[in-house]
């Protein structure tokens, strides 16, 4: 029975206490149109699927989940307007021609070099804020 009690603890610390998730390499492309895009990779280190369903920014007047997609020769962009599911114990990329966090109007006083505040909002795991620093060629690996 002492053997249940502590692997059931073990247990409930795993799938609780230490399962979250993580955002890594992220950064920010700005362009010379007020125009960006937001680039990371969250982790979801959980046994249950998560959404990211909102973003946002208090240095652009509009902040939407995007994903590129390409059909023959026309690309266009799809607004994930009910969030983008996070798979359990899995990754999903924001980079270019895929996912990405679309941003207009951006605060004028900001350049490259600069960082910019985004907050990640999530179905089941608490908000999550970056601070990419705004480029415009994705870091070398």
């Amino acid at each position: 029975m002492k053997k249940f009690l502590i692997l059931a603890a073990l247990t409930f610390c795993f799938n609780n206490g230490y399962a979250k998730i993580i955002i890594d390499n992220e950064w920010a492309r700005l362009t010379p149109n007020g125009m960006g895009a937001v680039y990371f990779e969250i982790k979801n280190t959980n046994t249950e699927d998560d959404f990211l369903i909102k973003a946002s920014s208090p240095n652009a007047k509009s902040v939407m989940i995007h994903e590129t997609q390409r059909m023959g020769n026309m690309t266009h962009m799809k607004h994930h307007s009910n969030g983008t599911k996070i798979p359990a114990n899995n990754s999903v990329l924001f980079q270019p021609g895929s996912f990405h966090i679309m941003l207009s109007s951006i605060d004028k006083n900001l350049k490259l070099g600069d960082k910019i505040l985004i907050n990640l909002i999530f179905q089941n795991h608490e908000n999550i804020s970056i601070e990419p620093i705004l480029k415009i060629k994705p870091p070398i690996k």
